[in-house]
């Protein structure tokens, strides 16, 4: 495990955690150091995503549905996420929990491999994703103290050189193992998806935990989660200093518009072309 500092074009640095060949947030070194050895339960469910890709959101959905209510105390979701919380305090959580990570798949905790938990895995397209991230780390500044520009950024995003790594490297593995795995019980799902359609999806998860709720529960579940509500309930959790929220800022799709340049755009889709090949997944990015 080693401290990295990489700069970008512009002499500014992004600093993360190197280990097993995966980039961490160093907000704790010790959970990092311990990451493979954290004592999952079989009852747990994992949530598995690249960093900005709606954790947030659908970890409180399945938050909801597994407790059959809407009336939960306000937690932050990195509270329960294995690289961050601290253990001795996810350890004495009641089961079944669940928990959510960053990592790849082939880094997940060594009980993984005795239980096989279910795993709901998110995905987003790229472009959002890089936009979202660029503007989680420059909010952030207690964490990655890191005020690039966004052309600089989005280099290093291509390349890799950011917390969770490569999103190519990221992705593709998880299509991988949901192609061929056979033992495991994985749900795939969309950001998108649950913005065009989030009571259709909201009906696939629980059809995953094998719950059975009434529509109206759904429904409930699905406007208390919207996003404006969930940032106006959870937002004051993790703030910039001027008191804006550092978690949640849109909630869109589509947004990268708004920060791609024409040449940027056209570079990012040749680069994806080409580093997507053989893939079968698809992304909607409007």
């Amino acid at each position: 495990m080693s401290l990295v500092e990489i700069k970008d074009a512009g002499g500014k640095t992004i600093k993360y955690i190197e280990h097993h060949g995966f980039n961490f947030v160093t907000r704790n070194v010790e959970s990092v150091k311990n990451y493979e050895n954290f004592k999952l339960r079989e009852s747990d469910t994992l949530i598995c995503a690249y960093c900005k890709s709606g954790t947030h959101w659908i970890w409180e959905i399945c938050r909801m549905l597994l407790a059959g209510t809407t009336d939960l105390k306000i937690i932050d979701k990195e509270t329960q996420m294995i690289e961050i919380s601290d253990h001795k305090d996810l350890e004495n959580q009641p089961s079944p929990r669940l928990v959510n990570t960053h990592a790849s798949y082939d880094l997940l905790p060594n009980d993984f491999w005795r239980y096989k938990n279910k795993i709901v895995y998110l995905r987003r397209n790229p472009k959002d994703v890089a936009v979202s991230f660029y503007n989680h780390i420059r909010n952030v500044k207690t964490v990655f103290d890191y005020d690039g520009e966004w052309k600089d950024y989005l280099k290093l995003f291509i390349d890799g050189k950011v917390i969770n790594g490569s999103w190519f490297k990221y992705v593709l593995q998880w299509e991988r193992v949901i192609e061929n795995s056979t033992d495991v019980e994985i749900l795939d799902v969309t950001f998108e998806d649950f913005k065009r359609n989030p009571l259709q999806e909201i009906h696939r998860l629980c059809k995953f935990f094998d719950l059975s709720l009434t529509d109206e529960f759904i429904r409930e579940v699905k406007d208390h989660c919207e996003f404006k509500k969930l940032k106006g309930r959870k937002g004051h959790l993790v703030t910039t200093p001027d008191g804006q929220s550092s978690l949640y800022r849109k909630g869109e799709v589509g947004d990268w518009k708004n920060w791609f340049t024409v040449a940027q755009n056209e570079l990012f889709d040749s680069i994806y072309k080409k580093r997507m090949v053989g893939s079968k997944l698809e992304f909607r990015y409007e």
